[in-house]
């Protein structure tokens, strides 16, 4: 113990007496350790922190799989739950649930709220119990029994102001009373963020249209039992979903289902993706940091040469200076843990300010024990990694060639410079890997940017509204109350004009709805196809408001009236793959597992992109609103100046038809527009900020190791330059040496990232993992900036003074 503290003593001494280097040092760490501290504290808490749920590995959601259909965790039917419930080999429990959006009023401005209509067995599933108050008993369940709800932590919170009194109060949801019976704990608002549940009230008999084997519209979490893998759970609903493929062919073809862990439902494969390479990434960069620091601890051991060699003399042995050596490093990368750690905390804020609202368990990133003992994790290795190299390498000194040239240079031969050479050459691999895979996201955003949304999105403001069935009973009544708010909207002073629809573009919110359709005249599956299309319903003026330009036909007008002729407008995708080479208006169509009313085609208009910027093409369908009255649709307001700006006009004179309904998400469509590609903006700075301090570390390594060099080479230099040796070919000499070393990383980098890339496929829009012209662009900023530490070495090198030189040794 006494020996280590030691150790402890002169190491902190050897740190003081040289300030210089441990300033650049431990700013090298502290960089490359709060960066991964950051990243890690979000791993952390959306990838390994447990969910708040009784043995949450046990839980999986089970979805609908359709390859044919590009379903890969689509909905399910009522029917499905009914089946797995009755398969006693699956699960212990399972529980169906559907998702709806509700006005909540009472204490404020009415507020819209994400609810879940869930079975009796939910809560059970979940294994979670109330923070107060209780869940539902089975009479709530019965159909007409007393409404009754349960609330997230966060929404008692926020809208009761945490009040433990709020089992005593009454909710009003769309207008109906619904006594507050329970609390749920903090976070287990999951799977799908719900804020408020209430009984899903089927009864022992449902009916006919609950049972159809194509309603889609459901979602269900189930608990696995003890000792069933998620594998042999999915394997044994294919067999089931097979079954009934063949027992409901027109409506269950090339559909499977099975289950995925309810963590993995949650995150995604797309972020889960994201944060391993952005850990992968700051791993690169704390690595470069390492071999930085490595280079720099190489370089003072050739000045402690003389030093080591005669504690070796005086009877020191090996691993004792080894100790030594790795002490003094610990401690140098315990500060740097430290000064990160201060730094991550910074850094965490900033991730979480700047993530995309959507990061499911944002508010749980913070700074815990498992991140604290992360950090101490990390650089503890990280002293190991950086200075054990340096330290054996001190340690292998030749005695007698060491005192003998201690008494007149430090040189320390060509085996260090080998050493720091092939640490050079490391650093600029790992560099140029992050360069590769920061230029391809980049380059996919870059793509992105450039994709037509299909409308002029400037000037556009949205926002949702719902009319409850209490106060608009029938269709003409919702009818009427959408026509009154869209005239009283358009007549405000700086407003063109506005329109309503079930759902916008861009994700942008509303409710999304595929159906199958049919041209009229043609089989019904299985003896023919049918084609997939979103269904769409809108008011007059919707295309004129959005600027979605109207290629053939009409827009709806007063023409179309509930009782009137049915119609329909299409898409220029729908229309192509239904009506290859064929004018579509006149022709009928119908949604034959729905509606299944033949349509007229009156207009095609310009496709647009409907879940995202980065969305594929897709047959959209649209039905005018007098011919089916949605109760939930989005207003869209085309303004004359910011619609910023117009949010409180704009929200009040909907208030002015009707003052208790909720106004939810007021937001411009440019803000839509930036939501829908948020993930890949957040993914793509952070990545892009890790390569560049990863290539200015690099630099950094080729300038000192090259610096080093030419200080130690100094006599050669003299000599050559006495001997008639002009600057041209000194500078060619050490240029030469540099560039050499960073050519021979960037050919190693490039077979790396060849191989590396590859894994990013997935995150990257239109571009090739392997994108030759990204490869060549990052490969030539690297060496540029190659270059450029080579080139202040190189003139100093030719600043040498052949008789100083030569006089000094």
């Amino acid at each position: 113990m006494e020996t280590f503290l030691q150790d402890v003593r002169y190491g902190f001494r050897l740190l003081l007496k040289h300030k210089g280097f441990s300033a650049v040092a431990v700013l090298a760490l502290a960089l490359g350790i709060s960066a991964n501290t950051a990243i890690f504290s979000v791993v952390n808490a959306i990838l390994l922190s447990p969910l708040p749920y009784k043995e949450p590995e046990r839980l999986v959601v089970p979805v609908s799989v359709s390859i044919s259909r590009g379903w890969d965790r689509a909905s399910i039917t009522y029917a499905d739950y009914l089946d797995w419930r009755n398969e006693t080999g699956i699960f212990e429990n399972v529980a169906v649930f559907s998702s709806q959006t509700a006005d909540l009023a009472g204490g404020g401005e009415p507020e819209r709220i994400d609810v879940a209509g869930v079975a009796e067995e939910y809560f059970a599933v979940m294994g979670v119990e109330p923070l107060i108050g209780r869940t539902f008993s089975a009479d709530e369940f019965k159909p007409n029994s007393t409404r009754t709800l349960v609330i997230s932590y966060r929404l008692w919170q926020r809208k009761f102001g945490g009040d433990p009194g709020v089992l005593e109060q009454t909710a009003y949801l769309n207008g109906r009373p619904y006594p507050v019976i329970g609390v749920m704990p903090k976070d287990s608002q999951w799977p799908d963020d719900f804020d408020i549940w209430v009984p899903m009230a089927v009864g022992p008999n449902p009916g006919p249209d609950l049972l159809r084997r194509d309603n889609m519209i459901f979602r269900a979490v189930a608990r696995l039992k003890p000792g069933v893998s998620i594998t042999q759970a999915s394997a044994a609903m294919a067999t089931i979903a097979q079954r009934l493929e063949e027992e409901f062919p027109e409506s269950r073809k090339g559909i499977t289902n099975k289950a995925i862990p309810l963590r993995a439902y949650i995150v995604g494969d797309q972020l889960q993706l994201a944060l391993m390479v952005l850990l992968a990434a700051v791993g690169f960069v704390l690595l470069i940091a390492c071999v930085n620091v490595a280079n720099l601890l190489l370089a003072r051991a050739a000045t402690r040469e003389r030093e080591i060699a005669i504690r070796l003399a005086l009877g020191s042995g090996r691993l004792r200076l080894i100790r030594q050596l790795l002490t003094e490093s610990v401690m140098l990368a315990l500060i740097g843990g430290g000064a990160g750690l201060l730094l991550a905390f910074w850094g965490v804020d900033l991730l979480t300010a700047i993530a995309p609202g959507d990061v499911p368990r944002l508010s749980e990133v913070k700074i815990d024990l498992r991140v604290l003992a992360f950090t101490i994790v990390t650089s503890v290795v990280t002293a190991v990694l950086f200075g054990l190299i340096p330290a054996l390498h001190a340690s292998k000194l030749n005695l007698n060639e060491s005192l003998k040239e201690g008494g007149r240079s430090s040189s320390e031969g060509a085996r260090g410079g080998r050493i720091r050479s092939a640490l050079v050459v490391s650093e600029v691999v790992l560099s140029l890997v992050l360069l590769a895979g920061a230029g391809l996201m980049v380059r996919s955003f870059s793509r992105l940017q450039q994709v037509d949304p299909g409308f002029n999105t400037n000037n556009l403001l949205t926002m949702s509204i719902n009319c409850p069935s209490k106060r608009y009973p029938d269709d003409a009544k919702i009818i009427a109350f959408y026509k009154s708010v869209a005239e009283r909207v358009a007549g405000s002073p700086g407003v063109e004009s506005a329109a309503f629809s079930s759902a916008l573009p861009l994700g942008g919110g509303g409710f999304y709805l595929g159906r199958r359709f049919l041209i009229e005249g043609h089989p019904e599956p299985p003896a023919g196809p049918d084609t997939q299309a979103q269904w769409n319903v809108i008011s007059p003026g919707y295309f004129e408001t959005t600027g979605i330009r109207l290629i053939q036909g009409r827009s709806f007008d007063e023409r179309d009236t509930p009782a009137g002729n049915k119609v329909v407008i299409i898409n220029e995708t729908l229309a192509e793959r239904l009506f290859p080479n064929e004018d579509p208006l006149g022709k009928r169509i119908r949604s034959w597992r729905d509606e299944n009313l033949l349509r007229e085609i009156v207009g095609v208009v310009q496709d647009v992109r409907y879940f995202g910027r980065d969305d594929e093409l897709r047959g959209l369908v649209y039905v005018p609103h007098t011919q089916n009255p949605w109760r939930s649709m989005v207003l869209t307001v085309r303004t004359t100046g910011d619609p910023a700006a117009m949010i409180a006009s704009t929200r009040d004179q909907v208030w002015s038809v009707d003052k208790d309904l909720a106004v939810a998400n007021p937001r411009t469509m440019n803000e839509t527009l930036a939501r829908s590609v948020a993930s890949q903006r957040f993914s793509m700075t952070l990545l892009a900020v890790f390569a560049a301090i990863a290539m200015v570390l690099a630099t950094l390594g080729v300038y000192s190791v090259l610096s080093y060099t030419v200080a130690q080479r100094s006599h050669e230099l003299g000599v050559r330059m006495a001997l008639g040796a002009r600057t041209g070919d000194i500078m060619k000499l050490v240029l030469l040496q540099g560039m050499k070393l960073t050519l021979m990383g960037a050919g190693i980098g490039l077979a790396a990232a060849f191989a590396v890339t590859r894994l990013m496929k997935t995150l990257l829009y239109e571009v090739g993992a392997t994108d030759p012209v990204t490869f060549a662009v990052v490969t030539m900023l690297l060496l540029g900036a190659g270059l450029a530490a080579c080139l202040i070495p190189a003139r100093r090198a030719t600043k040498v003074d052949p008789m100083v030189a030569l006089r000094y040794e």
